[in-house]
């Protein structure tokens, strides 16, 4: 310690002599620590373990339905769900949950709110204590007509309720039912869903309270699989050993209840890895993703090192006599390189501290969540923890030693002799001259492998906003509504949807208006599991899930969907009328091959009303923007009763403006219904379900693709500048012997352009290897893109042109005698 004293007082003289390097060597440091651990914060953030006691322990248990493929066949059944806690050896025990939107009635005030449904068990198993109040306890609401409790979420507690204890106990109304609250979640715990923020917890019971929705034999049916299903692992107990036990489970099941359990295996999925939903493609997508990121903020950060090293080693050519005299008076080679890397390190320390700032705060705008365009509750924390603050820590370090060391051991070499042999026109040798050179080829390649990278990224945000979406998105207004949450019963709400369509149909500027229960890529959805009249299925055979949507006659209209073949809906396709159904056109080709499918018959989830088709749809987009053609129907609302709904009015003019007139139409006939959302389809599409996740990949990609842009022209700027200034003299030589000044610009910009070009040469290698690896994430634009590949390489050789031709046309325009009398 004593001898590293004086080193750190030497370093911070060093570093106070030269305020204009230091301050550009601590930015530099600071935009390309501070990308890395933003980039990290956003990762720790997604993936920070729960707010639970021993959170390790915690999986998913997903159901793995052969022939899913779509991976959303992952919920259990209740009756499920109880063999998994009897049979399991490797289970401390097994919880389940399901996600719903309500209204809650508190006061006079009815808002929107989202809840889960919950066993008895599900604090227990997470070892969640109350903030006020009491929890669910094992057992509670795992059978038909329990009290209706509520456990409040405490962002809800504090935002509805001011955060008064004496809320625990008072009555509150959900979705017009009356209802208890019992108790408050912790602050930290936001429910399981990751992502989402939980404004309240209900036991299982209540599902089977809604008359419209048929949960009444919620815990006997094993074909209602509504449930996600999680589970603790016994402590010692391996995710494997679990896996294996799920699979003798899975087979024991089968047997036991062919009819509906043969062909569905279980996958136990680590918590972590199932957010937010344990879909198979997730489990490896996400992790990818994550590592794809961190190697491109990590690009950053070695550009910025490189551009350090490359001031550093031009400080160490400047010390050189001061170096070698030390060396002569007695200091060892490793004291030098002691003192230098001191200097490096304090520098890396400062830069870290700065870019934690930047960081913290490029972290905050992310979770502000303006990106993500839901009114739904949302909880994305990329907050700091010890995990953000011990990785800017270990990225310092790390960068202290790669942009110190090898100046510091060309400076530890430095010879007395040698230096005062050369006096102070050399720069160093050309043993140094080739290490610059170097820095600066890598310099280039890493930023252009950033710059194609982003360019990429970018290139497919364009190429996503031009897809097909199969209906059109513009001059649409969307309204989400539920009568159910102020208490209407059916026929209340079916005269309120219709006077309501029919009024805002009559509004200026409307052309139409529908009705449905979701929007395309929303993000509520739902599904049946369908049978084909004719078709035999083999015993225990699980017949396809698919997607479907609730819409009243004017919805293909309103989105300009056009029917392929039959017709769409009628106003006399009432509930007292046969049920009818409009497929799409992947649905007709999967499920009546080279057949007429108008008239053909299914029957959705095992029940026994039959639906017939009565036209097809042209294929769209449904659940996601990059998926592939999916089977999807929709049938009337009529038929198939929704208490939400999205109210869809297309206008002659810009949507927005008819949001005012709207909610006035809304509140004329009901002055409590409560507006969850309105927003344009075009914003609803901006969603997580939509381009959200494209945006916010090109945004980031593209930051990172500018830094090291920036970084590269300054650090070949600083390169060509400095290798000039130290031709003062030889060009002052040539310029007083007759050398043109075209020739001077010639001389000092051939070398650099060499640089520059063996550095495009190494980078497009680079870029083209990474592009093998982006392949994956690429849905809509080729990972070999020529086009981002040819005009980023032009534009970096551009800007790098640019950083050479302005030091170089500096020395062009040098006074010879000046040059001659600066030595």
């Amino acid at each position: 310690m004593r001898g590293l004293l004086p080193d750190l007082v030497y370093a911070v003289r060093q570093l106070r002599k030269n305020r204009g390097v230091t301050g550009l060597v601590i930015l530099t440091l600071a935009l390309g620590i501070g990308a890395n651990t933003a980039i990290f914060s956003v990762v720790n953030g997604f993936s920070r373990p729960l707010p639970v006691a021993s959170p390790e322990q915690i999986v998913v248990v997903a159901a793995q339905v052969k022939g899913d493929r779509t991976g959303f066949q992952y919920r259990h059944s209740y009756p499920a769900l109880v063999d998994l806690r009897g049979q399991s050896e490797v289970f401390s025990d097994v919880l389940g949950y399901d996600m719903q939107l309500g209204g809650l009635t508190a006061g006079r005030k009815t808002s929107q709110f989202m809840y889960a449904i919950v066993t008895g068990n599900y604090f227990s198993v997470l070892g969640i204590r109350p903030a006020a109040g009491r929890l669910f306890v094992p057992g509670e609401g795992e059978h038909p007509d329990a009290r209706t409790l509520v456990v409040l979420g405490y962002s809800c507690w504090q935002k509805r309720f001011g955060g008064d204890p004496g809320v625990v106990g008072s009555q509150v109304r959900v979705d017009g039912k009356p209802a208890t609250v019992i108790g408050v979640v912790p602050r930290e715990f936001h429910g399981l869903y990751v992502g989402g923020e939980m404004d309240a917890y209900l036991p299982l019971s209540y599902l089977t309270a809604w008359e419209e929705r048929n949960f009444a034999d919620l815990f006997t049916n094993r074909n209602k699989r509504r449930l996600t299903v999680v589970a603790r692992l016994k402590p010692g107990v391996s995710v494997s050993r679990a896996r294996s036990a799920m699979n003798v489970i899975a087979a024991r099941l089968a047997d036991l209840y062919p009819a509906s359990d043969k062909n569905v295996g279980i996958r136990v999925v680590p918590e972590t890895l199932a957010r937010p939903m344990p879909l198979p493609q997730m489990a490896d997508f996400g992790p990818m993703l994550t590592r794809l990121f961190l190697v491109l903020a990590g690009l950053v950060l070695l550009v910025a090192c490189l551009n350090v090293a490359n001031i550093l080693l031009v400080d160490a050519a400047l010390r050189r006599r001061e170096m070698a005299v030390r060396a002569a008076l007695g200091s060892g080679r490793g004291r030098l390189m002691r003192q230098m890397l001191t200097q490096s390190m304090l520098l890396a320390l400062l830069g870290a501290a700065a870019g934690t700032v930047v960081a913290s705060w490029a972290s905050h705008a992310l979770s502000s969540l303006h990106w993500l365009e839901t009114d739904l509750p949302v909880s994305l924390d990329f907050s700091f923890d010890w995990r953000v603050f011990a990785y800017s820590l270990g990225a310092a370090i790390a960068t202290g030693i790669v942009m110190g060391l090898w100046p510091a051991f060309h400076a530890a070499r430095a010879d007395l002799n040698a230096v005062l042999h050369d006096g102070s026109r050399s720069s160093g040798g050309p043993a140094r001259q080739r290490a610059r050179g170097l820095l600066v080829v890598a310099q280039v390649s890493g930023s252009l492998i950033l710059l194609i990278a982003a360019g990429l990224f970018v290139r497919q945000l364009r190429e996503v906003g031009r897809v097909d979406l199969g209906f059109d998105a513009d001059h649409i207004l969307n309204v989400l509504l539920d009568p159910h949450y102020v208490g209407y019963s059916r026929t209340r709400a079916t005269g309120f949807f219709r006077e309501l369509e029919r009024r805002v149909t009559a509004l200026p500027g409307v052309e139409s208006a529908s009705e449905a229960f979701s929007v395309p890529l929303g993000y509520w959805q739902d599904g049946s599991v369908v049978r084909v009249e004719g078709r035999a299925y083999d015993p225990g055979e699980q017949p396809p899930m698919v997607f479907e949507n609730p819409v009243d006659p004017p919805y293909f209209d309103t989105l300009r969907i056009p029917i392929r073949r039959g017709r769409g809906f009628r106003e006399s396709d009432d509930e007292n009328a046969p049920r009818v159904a409009v497929v799409n056109e992947t649905m007709a080709r999967e499920f009546w091959p080279n057949q007429d499918p108008i008239g053909k018959r299914f029957s959705r989830d095992g029940g026994r009303d039959w639906w017939q088709v009565a036209g097809v749809a042209r294929d769209s987009k449904y659940l996601v923007v990059f998926e592939r053609p999916l089977p999807y129907f929709y049938v009337p609302l009529a038929q198939d009763y929704a208490s939400m709904r999205v109210l869809q009015v297309r206008s002659t003019e810009r949507p927005e403006t008819l949001a005012a007139e709207v909610e006035r139409a809304i509140h004329a006939l009901d002055p409590d219904m409560p507006v969850s959302d309105v927003r344009t389809m075009r914003q609803s599409l901006a969603g997580g379900m939509g381009f959200m996740m494209f945006r916010f990949g090109a945004s980031l990609a593209g930051i990172m693709g500018l830094l090291g842009l920036i970084l590269a022209a300054v650090g070949i700027y600083g390169v060509v500048s400095f290798s000039a200034s130290q031709r003062t003299r030889e060009i002052g030589i040539r310029m007083a012997l007759g050398a043109e000044r075209s020739s001077i610009l010639r001389l000092v910009l051939r070398q650099a352009i060499t640089l520059v070009l063996l550095g495009v040469a190494a980078g497009l290698a680079g870029a083209a290897a990474l592009a093998r690896v982006m392949a994956n994430y690429m849905a809509f634009v080729s990972a070999a893109d020529p086009l981002a590949f040819t005009l980023l390489t032009l534009l970096l050789a551009a800007v790098a042109l640019c950083a050479c031709y302005i030091p170089a046309r500096k020395a062009m325009r040098m006074d010879p005698m000046a040059a001659l009398r600066h030595e």
